[in-house]
């Protein structure tokens, strides 16, 4: 007789929960449990599989697992079916690798049980499921640079399933996850000698795990702000400070084209190979960041832009900063550890110190006063040119 309520289902579902084997270095183990007892055959409610009740199986158990970090995105869920046949046994097992949902069969076309148990082995970091040992063997080498040099490359991953609830996902948001996962990089040993019993951890519908998930995201990156500490955005002027405002070629108000000052492309590509967070803050037309920035390769740096025309206001107004601010995520709390950079002492040394934030003054060009006016306007930093911030920047780690 299957089960009528869920108290039994989940019963049922620790009854025949498998095993999962993880590599000795793993950082990352499952927390929660989706289920879903399948009487007929249907398809599953958490992935896109069709679950088939053929042969002699008699009913089947999904267990939707989820971790809250995989080595290279914030959440992860793979699945595992147990299909049980009329004398309660295990009739077949399948599982997911990346998308890919496969029958589980060892190298010699048995099932994958140890002493009556379900048991799968979980790649390192990546935790797609395989029946054998020997399956791993050949994704060695790319699994090796997803748990090392590919460290949170993917940030946090948003499903289509659970696009709407995490709409509020801001760059900050994948720069924290990006950090947090690079800080756990490891090296697989391929020893899978970790044995993790699902039968321990908590069990619940399906549709309560997949309300609880966006909440348990959200939770995850609130622990990661509160504990994080340094430099959290890089807030760049434009004129003087990357581009040379005497080469400008305008068309009234509109540039047309213009030429970089030295050492912005060393500063820009630094920045990149920092990770760090770069937000365009700067007065002008849209257009002419599109043009001139575009043409010299500079856009793809920048993660938000914040520019006058498109915000209504101008520099030293707080909007200007507020809205770069808000469009990465960060909050008003952060601005003591955002740096911003420009040549105009009253616009965006002015601004950014009224907000608390830190300042980094280039005098490089002759068209601005370089004698402060007042309290404000005195930058924490000065600097002879856009190169020089990354030493500032590499002080704060």
């Amino acid at each position: 007789m299957l089960p009528c309520t869920h108290e039994k289902a989940v019963e049922l579902a620790r009854a025949f929960a498998p095993r999962i084997l993880f590599d000795t270095n793993e950082p990352f183990f499952p927390t929660h449990v989706g289920i879903t007892v399948f009487p007929y055959s249907g398809r599953s409610p958490s992935c896109d599989h069709f679950v088939h009740l053929k042969g002699d199986a008699e009913y089947a158990i999904e267990y939707a697992i989820w971790w809250d970090w995989d080595i290279q995105h914030l959440y992860e869920l793979e699945h595992i079916w147990v299909y049980v046949n009329s004398a309660g046994d295990v009739a077949r097992v399948e599982a997911s690798a990346h998308g890919r949902m496969r029958r589980m069969q060892t190298s010699d076309g048995e099932l994958p049980l140890q002493n009556g148990r379900v048991t799968l082995y979980s790649e390192p970091g990546k935790h797609a499921f395989f029946a054998d040992h020997a399956e791993v063997e050949p994704r060695k080498p790319g699994l090796v640079a997803c748990c090392g040099t590919l460290a949170g490359k993917m940030d946090v991953l948003i499903q289509p399933r659970f696009k709407e609830a995490l709409a509020d996902i801001k760059p900050y948001d994948h720069w924290l996850a990006r950090q947090f996962m690079v800080s756990k990089s490891f090296t697989p040993s391929f020893d899978f000698d970790q044995a993790f019993d699902l039968a321990g951890i908590d069990m619940c519908s399906w549709p309560d795990l997949a309300q609880r998930i966006p909440k348990r995201i959200f939770a995850a990156l609130e622990d990661l702000r509160a504990n994080h500490r340094g430099l959290k955005a890089v807030f760049l002027d434009s004129g003087d400070t990357l581009i040379d405002e005497g080469s400008e070629v305008k068309f009234g108000e509109l540039v047309l084209e213009a030429q970089t000052i030295p050492g912005t492309d060393v500063l820009m590509q630094g920045l990149k190979e920092r990770g760090v967070l770069v937000a365009l803050v700067a007065d002008g037309l849209v257009e002419s960041f599109d043009r001139v920035h575009g043409a010299l390769g500079l856009t793809k740096h920048f993660h938000v832009r914040s520019i006058s025309e498109a915000v209504g206001s101008e520099k030293p107004l707080r909007q200007m900063f507020d809205a770069a601010a808000e469009m990465l995520g960060l909050r008003q709390e952060d601005y003591d550890d955002i740096i911003m950079v420009g040549n105009n002492l009253s616009r965006d040394i002015s601004g950014a110190n009224a907000l608390g934030m830190k300042t980094a003054f280039i005098p490089w060009a002759p068209r601005r006063s370089k004698e402060p006016a007042n309290e404000l306007e005195i930058p924490d930093y000065t600097i002879e040119g856009p190169a020089d911030l990354l030493a500032i920047i590499d002080s704060y780690s």
